[in-house]
């Protein structure tokens, strides 16, 4: 079993929602497609919808999926911040198509939007916090300052003054 924290929640939480979604896709495509503001009256736009929500339902699989393998395998860090990579470029296309196409093409309710914009953030801060090596990262800034160091004090050192 898994110890409750943060970073667990974060895989639990990107394991059930997008599994919800997917069988809500899967279910009621056109119905689905209707709620984003799509006319199901003619038959070609069914069909396109059903095409459509099939192949988007395997992006929220594959981040299903992942999420549920690095939630129990929490001793590989480095598998687990490549699962956080891709769930956060997944999720933060998701999410912005969803704020876009709900602000600006079929107004939906501000609830919804404050949900996405939420979502976004949330995306954006485990994606920059827990998805990048910030400790190689910020030693790489330490040796790179280090040298800029060490060039200056033997410039210091060869001046006359």
């Amino acid at each position: 079993m898994f110890k409750l924290s943060l970073i667990n929640i974060f895989f639990l939480t990107t394991c059930i929602t997008p599994s919800i979604s997917v069988l809500i896709y899967l279910i009621v495509p056109v119905q689905t497609v209707r709620v984003f503001g799509g006319n199901i009256a003619d038959q070609s736009t069914r069909d396109a919808a059903q095409l459509w929500v099939r192949t988007t339902s395997n992006g929220d699989i594959l981040v299903s999926l992942l999420s549920g393998i690095a939630l129990f395998k929490e001793s590989d860090w480095n598998f687990r911040q490549i699962v956080i990579r891709v769930c956060s470029i997944s999720n933060f296309v998701h999410f912005a198509c969803f704020l876009f196409h709900h602000y600006f093409v079929a107004h939906h309710h501000i609830a919804l939007v404050i949900v996405y914009y939420s979502a976004l953030s949330v995306t954006l801060l485990t994606g920059l916090g827990w998805g990048l090596n910030w400790n190689t990262i910020l030693k790489r800034n330490e040796e790179y300052s280090d040298q800029i160091q060490l060039a200056r004090e033997s410039n210091r050192s060869l001046d006359p003054a």
